[in-house]
């Protein structure tokens, strides 16, 4: 009986180690794939917001974040929701990257007008566009400062006007940097009373963050019911389980619950879209 057993016990051994060798086959090049994200983000995305974050740093605030959200929810809740949990955390510091590069985008718009009247009144006073930059980088705060000082420090340096404000609409990308790019290019191309189109611009820019202001006003009730939406059935879930936890176990262990988990899955990701859509209202 024993040597009828021993190559079904050989074979799945075998079995086993070659999914072992597979899982950390394909974990490697995972792994140096993340790492390399993270170093892009580090260099790319992180310097231009004038954020020096080292690479390594970042790295080990990713692991630290996925190992303390998968071991807190471990504690409460089933491995594949830890799991989960885990792999939420790594990602977190992409989605910090991103939610810092868009307040300060929305603070350099905001900034904008302000700074093209400033530059109008330095060009109506005599100065060239390149005194006028310094004198918006000095005094406005950051950070468009920032980004204006960074555009003057490339015009010193021998750069064309043409590729230093296609520098900051790449990096600021929006209707209103366009507008400001184009505005300088045509009336350096063409001539004109650059101060005059500048303080139109400016006009146009501050009456538009009002019709903007308005429509975020009007729609953010349905931007937080969304929200609540979303939130909601995990809260429902995470308490049906510490209520119920051999019934909730089912989600997990059995095809009928995975198609189910699957089938809510597709149900939130669509509703959020539709929500998005019906808020997200062009000016």
């Amino acid at each position: 009986m024993m040597s009828s057993a021993l190559p079904a016990l050989i074979g799945l051994c075998l079995a086993a180690s070659l999914a072992f060798v597979a899982v950390v086959g394909g974990l490697g090049p995972a792994i140096q794939r993340y790492r390399s994200h993270i170093r892009t983000t580090a260099q790319d995305d992180l310097r231009a917001q004038f954020i020096d974050l080292p690479a390594r740093r970042l790295l080990q605030i990713a692991l630290g974040l996925g190992l303390v959200l998968a071991a807190i929810t471990g504690l409460l809740l089933p491995w594949p929701l830890a799991a989960a949990a885990g792999l939420t955390g790594l990602a977190l510091p992409r989605i910090g990257v991103r939610t810092i590069r868009e307040r300060r985008r929305k603070a350099i718009i905001r900034q904008l007008p302000d700074a093209l009247q400033t530059l109008a009144s330095s060009l109506r006073a005599g100065t060239n566009i390149g005194r006028a930059m310094e004198l918006v980088s000095r005094r406005q705060p950051a950070p468009l400062s920032q980004e204006f000082g960074l555009m003057l420090s490339r015009q010193r340096l021998g750069e064309e006007l043409e590729t230093v404000l296609g520098g900051f609409a790449g990096r600021v990308p929006s209707e209103e940097t366009a507008l400001f790019r184009n505005a300088i290019m045509i009336s350096h191309r063409v001539g004109g009373d650059l101060a005059h189109t500048l303080d139109t611009l400016a006009e146009t820019l501050r009456e538009r963050a009002q019709v903007e202001e308005r429509i975020t006003a009007l729609t953010a009730m349905g931007r937080m019911q969304g929200r609540v939406m979303m939130v909601l059935p995990f809260g429902i879930g995470g308490m049906l389980y510490l209520q119920q936890p051999a019934m909730m176990a089912r989600l997990f262990t059995e095809p009928l619950g995975w198609a189910v988990i699957a089938i809510v899955a597709v149900a939130m990701s669509l509703a959020v879209v539709w929500i998005r859509r019906v808020v997200a209202i062009d000016v």
